[in-house]
């Protein structure tokens, strides 16, 4: 067994990864909400279509983010109630 197989079977790799994919995601969609009100940051203006297109796209992803936890997170759960220790 090498190290990547390793890490994937441990627990605490586990639930670091599950914590940084909510984490990411909430991170992406605040951003991308902010894209969507700010359209200008310091020197750099973005046109109103690229604001709109960049702010989508961030929200989305931070979605998909917090999707792919939240699968981690119930699969979890139902082996859990499963094989109660």
């Amino acid at each position: 067994m090498n190290l990547d197989e390793r890490m994937e079977q441990s627990r605490a790799y586990s639930t670091f990864r599950t914590s940084l994919d909510l984490g990411m995601g909430v991170m992406y969609i605040i951003l991308g909400i902010i894209v969507f009100s700010m359209r200008s940051f310091g020197t750099i203006e973005l046109p109103p279509s690229t604001a709109y297109v960049l702010g989508g796209v961030m929200v989305v992803y931070g979605a998909f983010r917090i999707y792919r936890g939240m699968v981690v997170v119930m699969r979890k759960r139902k082996a859990r109630n499963r094989n109660p220790e």
